[in-house]
């Protein structure tokens, strides 16, 4: 891959929380705390702020997915509410859970390839 110069990202490699520059370095320090830089080749993560983008699509992909699921199951089946909750509402939070780490990658990588740059932006 290409140096951290050119901007050549992978997408693949974000969502898999590697370092989108290289494919090598970790992007995340935590469960979704990214790091200050990869190890690897350097790249600074720091400019990239996904703020709030990542949820949004979570929201809106789980969101559908859950509600889809409650509404057919709820219109072909008669079980009752607690049964409901207890399929739908921990689907949810798994899928939550699963999804966020890559969305917020794939966040990161096309802020990097974009040369979006928040670090100055609040100064």
């Amino acid at each position: 891959m290409a140096g951290p110069d050119s901007r050549e990202v992978s997408f693949l490699a974000a969502a898999r929380g590697r370092c989108p520059v290289c494919g090598q370095g970790k992007l995340y320090k935590g469960f979704l705390k990214i790091a200050p830089e990869c190890s690897q080749c350097h790249t600074d993560f720091q400019t990239a702020d996904t703020g709030d983008g990542p949820v949004v699509f979570v929201i809106l992909i789980v969101g559908f997915i859950v509600c889809f699921g409650f509404m057919i199951t709820a219109l072909s089946h008669d079980w009752p509410l607690w049964l409901h909750m207890i399929i739908w509402l921990p689907l949810a939070l798994v899928l939550s859970l699963g999804l966020m780490p890559p969305l917020k990658g794939l966040m990161v990588a096309s802020q990097l390839k974009n040369r979006v740059n928040d670090k100055d932006r609040f100064k």
